[in-house]
Formats: structure tokens, sequence, C-alpha cells
């Protein structure tokens, strides 16, 4: 599955998070209203603003991509950018220089990372599907602190808070609940996090490029669960 190349389009402005969707059970005499949230923990929404298209290669990139997604109709993975509020170390650098990233195309990359991770971080013990605690150990980096967010494959999540901590390893509440059951030891991606996702249907993505020259776009997009590879 090909990775949309934020790191190219260098959005100004981001919106990354998990979105509940709730719903009113009713309001009783006593005005007391009954709130359920039925999408299961929610979906993650991200949206990115301010892209200055100001060269043709952009443009060309850009009209690549929204022709790729085909409206909304198409799986991709979408960076988090997250890096600001990761676990990053206290020396040797953050870990936040894009121009420390590699990737293996510049048009549809397969995999965006740092090419000298700064953070690494696994499992301890196994976890279960729908599981919302889950135990962080972080080999590399800072301690776990709440309000991180990280990914496993093609899901992300977000520490919402630590409920135990010994040494580097932390006991964790994580939401959404885990969408996959995960492995003793599995690596958990904090600072590149990407989760599968389709560009929101409905919006324009055509831009609209003043004098023929330049350009300011946005996108948004919004979880997928599909099996796209």
């Amino acid at each position: 599955m090909f990775v949309f190349p934020a790191h190219l389009f260098n959005p100004t402005n981001v919106r990354a998070g998990v979105m509940p969707t709730v719903i009113s059970g009713g309001t009783a005499i006593s005005g007391d209203e009954t709130v359920i949230q039925t999408d299961g923990g929610g979906r993650w929404r991200i949206e990115y603003s301010d892209i200055d298209i100001d060269d043709p290669e952009l443009e060309r990139l850009w009209d690549q991509w929204i022709s790729y997604l085909r409206g909304g109709s198409r799986a991709v993975l979408v960076p988090v950018l997250s890096t600001r509020t990761a676990p990053r170390p206290y020396v040797g650098g953050d870990g936040t220089d894009p121009s420390d990233l590699i990737w293996d195309d510049d048009a549809f990359p397969s995999f965006v990372r740092f090419a000298s991770p700064h953070i690494i971080a696994s499992t301890v013990g196994t976890a279960a599907l729908r599981a919302t605690t889950l135990t962080v150990d972080v080999i590399q980096g800072a301690r776990i602190r709440g309000g991180e967010k990280f990914s496993v494959g093609k899901r992300a999540y977000l520490i919402e808070r630590v409920t135990a901590r010994t040494g580097q390893q932390a006991t964790c509440i994580i939401s959404p609940p885990l969408r996959e059951a995960i492995t003793a030891g599995a690596a958990l991606n904090f600072e590149w996090p990407m989760v599968q996702c389709r560009a929101e249907i409905g919006q324009s993505l055509i831009p609209d490029m003043e004098m023929g020259m330049y350009s300011n776009v946005s996108i948004s997009f919004v979880e997928d669960f599909s099996d796209a590879a």
C-alpha cells in the first residue's frame, strides 16, 4: 500500500485524532440525557491544510495523487505527523528533521521512515483484539508520559494515560481499542506513525491555480477498514 507523501507536500497545518461517534439515547424527565458511543472506540480523521503548490513538481505530484485516490474509494497509508509529542530522546538529536527521512519512491512511496531511528519501542506481552491496555517498552527514547501517538502495522493509536510504570516500561490505556491482536515484542512506530485511510468523500481536491503558478490546497482523510493491500 502506498504512503501519502506528506513529507513532500509539507502541510503547514495538521489535524489528526480519533473522532468518536456519539448519539443521544434520549432525555429523561429529570433532564438527564443518555449518551451512547456507537463506533467501538472512534475512527481516525487526519486533515492537512495550507499546502503550497508553488512549483511544477508539486503540481504534478498533487495531480497524480488526486487521480490515484479515486475520490475516496482507494485506501492509502496516511502519516499522523506527531513527532513533536513522540517519546524523543533527550540527547543525540530529536529525530524531527524531515531531511533525515528516507523513502523508496518520490511519487508513490511504499515506506517513509527516519534513516537512523531515534525512538525504538515494542510491546511487553501479548494484547488481544479490542484490548484497551497495552504495556510499552521504550528501548531507545524518553519515557512514555501520555498523549503520544504510535502505529502498529496499518493501525494507529493514542496513549490516553499511563497507569503503571517500571523504568522505561509503561502500562497504558490506549484509544481506540486494538484493531487486531498484538504479539509480544511487536515493534511500535512512534517516529512516523501511519494509519490506513481513504480520502474523505465530497471534497474538492482540484487546485485553483492563481496565474497558473500557485495554489493552496487541503485534504482530509478518514480511517479505512477494508482489506486493501
